[in-house]
């Protein structure tokens, strides 16, 4: 691999600020089950706003795209999977092994995954970039393309001439 991106990844240890209510229920047993069959609208649009540093981006399509991605089938059992599997930290020895240059995108209202993870990200990958968007939050991407892509197509400008990546 010539190089590596983190959005608000997760790795090393951390306690969310905030929770989105949905994955707190997706953490509860039989309440988890239940999301595979009944997911509220609302729980959606609060779990949407939650994740974003500025809620008021956050459009009436902007929360039908999600609710329909929840419609489809399999995504609801593969989100609860994804939700009740994950241990933070459960690999961060292995955070320091990473030797290709990498470049980690952090929104600076992550509330999800605070910025301070980030930051570990950083100190154990030799030779990585820590870049923080300080408006945004867990989803930058989404939040302002734009300016998440700008550092994204610097590196890949940096790359070397390959046939993969002409």
């Amino acid at each position: 691999m010539a190089a590596l991106v983190l959005v608000d990844a997760t790795g090393p240890p951390f306690v969310p600020e905030s929770m989105p209510l949905g994955f707190a229920f997706a953490r509860l047993p039989v309440i988890n089950r239940l999301g595979e069959y009944l997911l509220p609208r609302p729980l959606v649009v609060q779990s949407v706003v939650s994740v974003y540093g500025n809620p008021a981006k956050v459009t009436d399509e902007l929360i039908d795209r999600y609710f329909e991605l929840t419609l489809r089938e399999g995504n609801r059992r593969a989100l609860n999977t994804c939700i009740t599997q994950h241990v933070p930290g459960e690999s961060a020895e292995r955070i320091a092994t990473l030797k290709q240059p990498t470049l980690i995108l952090w929104g600076g209202r992550d509330r999800l995954i605070p910025p301070a993870v980030g930051e570990v990200f950083e100190r154990q990958i030799a030779g990585s970039r820590r870049v923080v968007f300080p408006e945004l939050g867990h989803v930058p991407q989404e939040e302002d393309p734009s300016t998440s892509v700008a550092p994204v197509l610097d590196v890949l400008r940096q790359l070397p001439a390959t046939k993969t990546n002409r």
